[in-house]
């Protein structure tokens, strides 16, 4: 098969995948280059035709948002109807557990999250939120069978509803999470909110009777004094309806409880349909399902067992092995054992590290390893030590922060600094260093200096990079700089704004970092008069483009090194935080020419 063949087939699927309601793989954006680039080509007659009919549908889809109306699609015309039928990404036992542990992650998500809401809750002095959700829950249930009346919003002082029991609360999160992961959980829930929203409780059927009757005494020749006697006496023969005034109190409840379930809702697991994403599992037996290098910047790692024995990923060291019956994992130096056969509950694993806390989920031979972190805090350490890398990156007095921190590192390793090893002419080979080389070599060293520091106090931390910049004649300033460098990724995780939705964004040159949710389509940073484009790629690689410069892929750290400042990238799944700033004003060596590095 030529390559402009399998062009058109890529879109041909690309274009089936946006008429059918469907995310291009690698996005939008990549659909658009490759029709760029195949509009542009002399074809021959054949693929012409071809190119021509899909792209009939794609305009089409953009102009009225659906496909032309024929009796078959695109992908159908192109390919033989035998070969229409066949093809998935990946064999059945793979797509079994790629969902099973999507739903299992996401269930246990969703136990997590009830159970934060539900202790929040349970400070209000109604309990009106828990009873708005302990109603939908048995609506929801009861919309199962039909004919049975629906329950009212329970009053707040109800003897039958123990909502502050904590057995109560925990089964009432059970109830829940099962209800969402359920066929059509997510349709019964939205109904039953509904039907509280519409009617939060059935007004008493002697209402109006009361209500009328006091209006005629109202109206009658009466003194105030046997008017209110009267109007007394006749409550008294009526029970007390609730009142009125508590429906639209919990109508702005089923509102607010609505919004906090959308992100839970959109974030649930979608039928796979017999495929899996692409270069999505690590050790996987497919090649187009091999995922190379685990990705510290993702919260989950999906692993086929079988096909590795260890890998590492955030900073942990993770190991396996199979034991009779069972998997033995290892997180570091902790150990547990999972069997295939048991039930969903007990296939999963809590694993507290020094670096975080793991969940790990298991379905037959893959295995689904997830962080519990913190999005805002995970990007402000990540952009701490950002910060500190893109220090030891100023060519400013040949390398002096560079050689600093070697000398500091040693320091605190021997007891002693080779000053003659690290003097100015050790940066001769930090000059004609490869980017990518070189970037490594200041973010490894960064690494080993916080770690030797995480139980040295704040005060001994100075002195020893100030004896360290003295034993190689760097200044004090220098020092300073870097001391505090160090104490913020060790200690002080940087604060970032929440994240915010551009195409096109001015970055401050101060060092203020910002927050992007990253999307489909292309996203553009002016700094300082330059323009730094972010895009995916055809694979879905976050790619960072600098006019004159090779694309560089940001994973979860990317420093780009100009003439007159450093721009660090800091990313967690689609979360982003930038921040530029500018070199310290002191002379500097070489860098005559813009330079990019990334981590590789």
């Amino acid at each position: 098969m030529s390559r402009w063949m399998e062009l058109i087939e890529l879109y041909e699927y690309k274009v089936s995948d946006l008429v059918e309601g469907r995310v291009p793989r690698g996005g939008k954006r990549s659909l658009l280059n490759l029709r760029s680039d195949l509009l542009g080509k002399e074809l021959e007659p054949a693929l012409q035709r071809r190119l021509i009919e899909a792209d009939r549908q794609f305009r089409a889809f953009t102009k009225t948002g659906q496909a032309p109306q024929t009796g078959t699609t695109v992908l159908q015309r192109a390919i033989p109807q035998a070969a229409w039928q066949a093809p998935i990404t990946a064999r059945p036992e793979e797509a079994l557990a790629w969902e099973e542990l999507q739903r299992l992650a996401w269930h246990d998500r969703v136990v997590s999250e009830l159970r934060g809401w539900i202790t929040e809750w349970s400070k209000e002095l109604n309990l009106l939120s828990l009873r708005v959700l302990y109603t939908m829950t048995e609506n929801a249930e009861r919309l199962l069978h039909a004919g049975r009346e629906r329950l009212a919003v329970p009053v707040s002082n109800d003897p039958l509803v123990s909502l502050l029991d904590r057995g109560v609360q925990e089964e009432l999160a059970q109830a829940v999470s099962a209800l969402l992961v359920s066929r059509d959980g997510e349709a019964r829930l939205r109904a039953a909110l509904s039907e509280i929203h519409e009617a939060p409780f059935p007004r008493h059927p002697d209402e109006d009777v009361l209500s009328a009757r006091i209006d005629a005494i109202s109206r009658e020749r009466r003194t105030p004094e046997e008017r209110d006697s009267l109007i007394r006496a006749l409550r008294e023969t009526y029970p007390l309806p609730r009142d009125p005034r508590e429906r639209p109190a919990i109508r702005e409840t089923v509102r607010t409880l609505m919004a906090r379930f959308e992100p839970l809702l959109s974030g649930g697991p979608s039928t796979t349909m017999g495929t899996v994403p692409h270069h999505s599992v690590l050790y996987a037996q497919q090649p187009e399902l091999s995922l190379g290098t685990p990705d510290d910047a993702a919260d989950e790692l999906v692993v086929f067992l079988p096909g590795g024995q260890a890998t590492h990923w955030r900073n942990v060291d993770w190991r396996w092995q199979f034991i009779s019956s069972q998997w033995q994992l290892l997180a570091g130096s902790q150990v547990a054992l999972l069997r295939p056969g048991d039930s969903a509950e007990s296939r999963r694993v809590q694993f507290t590290t020094p670096t975080g806390t793991f969940r790990v989920f298991l379905s037959g031979a893959f295995a689904l390893i997830r962080a519990d972190v913190s999005p805002q805090e995970e990007l402000g350490r990540r952009m701490a030590t950002g910060r500190a890398v893109a220090l030891l990156l100023e060519p400013v007095g040949a390398y002096a922060p560079l050689r600093l921190a070697r000398a500091t590192a040693q320091w605190l390793r021997d007891g002693r600094i080779d000053t003659t090893a690290l003097g100015p002419h050790s940066a001769d080979r930090y000059r004609v260093a490869s980017q990518e080389a070189l970037l490594a070599f200041a973010r490894k060293g960064i690494s080993t200096l916080l770690t030797r520091l995480e139980s040295v106090p704040a005060s001994d931390i100075a002195q020893s990079v100030h004896d360290a910049g003295r034993s190689i004649g760097v200044g004090t300033t220098l020092s300073a700089r870097l001391t505090e460098r160090l104490h913020v990724a060790l200690h002080r995780p940087e604060k970032l704004p929440p994240p915010m939705t551009s195409s096109q964004l001015e970055l401050p040159l101060d060092g203020q970092p910002l927050s992007l949710h990253l999307h489909d389509d292309p996203i553009t940073l002016l700094i300082g008069g330059r323009a730094l484009t972010l895009r995916h790629d055809f694979q879905g690689r976050l790619a960072a483009v600098l006019p004159g410069f090779a694309a560089q892929y940001l994973q979860d750290l990317l420093v780009l090194r100009l003439q007159d400042m450093s721009v660090v990238l800091t990313r967690h799944g689609r979360w982003l935080a930038v921040a530029a700033e500018l070199d310290s004003t002191e002379p500097r060596e070489g860098d005559a020419f813009a330079t990019v590095m990334v981590d590789s």
